[in-house]
């Protein structure tokens, strides 16, 4: 009786406790491994460049195939890799103190394609014709990304 239970002590250890080794503090189980690493530092540099209203680091982030819809079947809000620098120039005209939070909801890899589900909350004082005012943007959002040039590149959802 007292080897079976060391066995299935031992065994319950060897088939569970050697699972993937899980990234911490995520809010999501997501393996450690350098392409998960690689993805979660591109979206810190992305919400760094977007509190700072850093337009060239939000460039660099972006592959060249870039394309957004921003979520609507209307094609005249849609933009590319060369509407970027203006779309981020007119929006940071209109907002500012931003803060950005972002909870990641899921992460896929598949070879050279990434998407990523989060839930962002955005704080920012708004400037109108009628005087600035405190705003708040709480939403989801999938980012796609590519491997390009040795590293992640953000195709849409920024």
């Amino acid at each position: 009786m007292r080897i079976t239970a060391i066995l299935f002590i031992l065994f319950s250890l060897v088939a569970f406790g050697c699972g993937p080794k899980l990234i911490p503090g995520l809010g999501i189980e997501l393996s450690d491994t350098p392409d998960h690493r690689a993805l979660l530092k591109v979206l810190d540099d992305f919400a760094q460049a977007y509190e700072s209203k850093n337009i060239d680091s939000l460039v660099a982030l972006a592959s060249k195939s870039f394309f957004e819809t921003s979520g609507s079947t209307e094609t005249d809000d849609d933009y590319g890799y060369d509407g970027l620098r203006k779309h981020f120039t007119e929006h940071f005209k209109m907002v500012d103190k931003i803060k950005l939070e972002m909870q990641l909801k899921d992460v896929q890899v598949t070879e050279d394609e990434a998407t990523v589900d989060y839930r962002y909350v955005t704080r920012y004082l708004m400037k109108l014709p009628s005087g600035d005012k405190w705003k708040l943007t709480d939403d989801v959002n999938r980012m796609k990304l590519a491997r390009e040039e040795g590293g992640w590149k953000i195709l849409s959802g920024m």
